[in-house]
């Protein structure tokens, strides 16, 4: 067996791309590869182990880990529920059958199988030649990104449908998306050797996968890209109305709302013709002209346009003066303090 770029444990913590090599001709070194870089199984051969190859070539990069996997007999691979994480297995060529708990799935480079974390799973094939991609994605990066997606907790466990037609147009896409991240696995010099690019790239892999791939979230996720009714921009509004003093986001706003970010910017751009960070900065404008009208003799402009999200005084005055037809210190003079002098 021949392994490259399996670091120690302290030592993979400083690594961006972890990568395997491994060439092994028994079916126990095999296992126990396989076993470390994705999930722990029973191998069984179908022909005589003395003619058993297995070649494994994968890496990890922020928290995935991709692999093209080969075999050069039959082989019956059995996992155990996955626990951890989501499977997404498919065959750059060649044909192989995939199972998911009763879910029989026949892979070809046309059709991907995804397997959930709680049902046993199991490859059967390599009768002929293939080899197969197989893309490991943590439940709770999946998870961290569906939610993100939604704008909110997801309500119950994700499943996806168990097939993924890699023909359509957004599995078409998502496979380019995969085509990349391949790529690390060709090129050590690859781009996503560099941490912002590798998650980049993870992330539009994962999220790809949620919008392409069919699930029980996959109405309520395509329903995020309408904009959301009046109720629900009205919620945000009066959120934006009573926080407006507090460093808030637009996830914290539509988590408020109970929408996605996306819906709830298309709900903005639909009722206001405004981004929500667009009208919450016209909420906090109108905040510093409340304040400059009822200001003290002893009051500084700049110290509360700061105080309101405004810290650069030359460019807060240029939006001030758009919004209200004046500058700041003209409000400032309007003042009772100053009306009274």
């Amino acid at each position: 067996m021949r392994e490259v770029g399996h670091p120690a444990d302290d030592e993979r913590a400083e690594e961006t791309l972890v990568h395997y090599v491994v060439r092994s001709s028994t079916p126990e070194e095999a296992s126990e590869v396989g076993g470390r870089v994705y999930y722990p199984h029973q191998l069984s051969v179908g022909h005589s182990s003395a003619d058993f190859q297995m070649r494994l070539k994968a890496v990890e990069m922020a928290g995935v880990t991709i692999g093209l996997v080969e075999y050069g007999t039959p082989v019956r691979i059995a996992t155990g529920e996955l626990a951890s994480a989501y499977q997404v297995n498919f065959p750059l060529f060649g044909r192989l059958r995939f199972s998911s708990g009763k879910t029989v799935v026949l892979g070809t480079p046309a059709t991907a199988s995804i397997h959930g974390p709680l049902k046993d799973t199991g490859i059967q094939g390599w009768s002929e030649p293939a080899q197969m991609l197989a893309l490991k994605i943590p439940t709770a990066l999946m998870y961290q990104e569906l939610e993100s997606l939604l704008g909110r907790t997801a309500a119950g466990p994700l499943d996806f449908q168990g097939s993924f037609d890699l023909t359509s147009h957004r599995g078409k896409e998502w496979r380019s998306a995969v085509e990349l991240l391949i790529g690390s696995l060709r090129n050590p010099d690859s781009l996503l050797s560099t941490p912002l690019m590798a998650e980049a790239a993870v992330q539009y892999t994962v999220r790809g996968l949620l919008l392409a791939a069919p699930n029980n979230y996959s109405e309520e996720l395509a329903n995020n890209g309408e904009a959301v009714g009046s109720a629900a921009v009205r919620c945000a509004v009066d959120f934006m109305e009573s926080h407006a003093h507090l460093p808030i986001t637009i996830e914290s706003v539509a988590a408020d709302a109970f929408v996605s970010p996306r819906a709830l910017q298309l709900g903005f751009r639909k009722y206001f013709d405004a981004t929500p960070m667009e009208f919450l900065r016209g909420v906090r404008m109108r905040r510093v002209r409340t304040e400059l009208l009822a200001a003290n003799t002893s009051t500084r402009v700049s110290e509360v346009a700061a105080r309101w999200g405004f810290p650069h005084a030359g460019r807060f005055a240029i939006q001030y003066a758009k919004t209200f037809g004046e500058s700041p210190s003209q409000t400032l003079k309007k003042s009772g303090a100053f009306s009274r002098q």
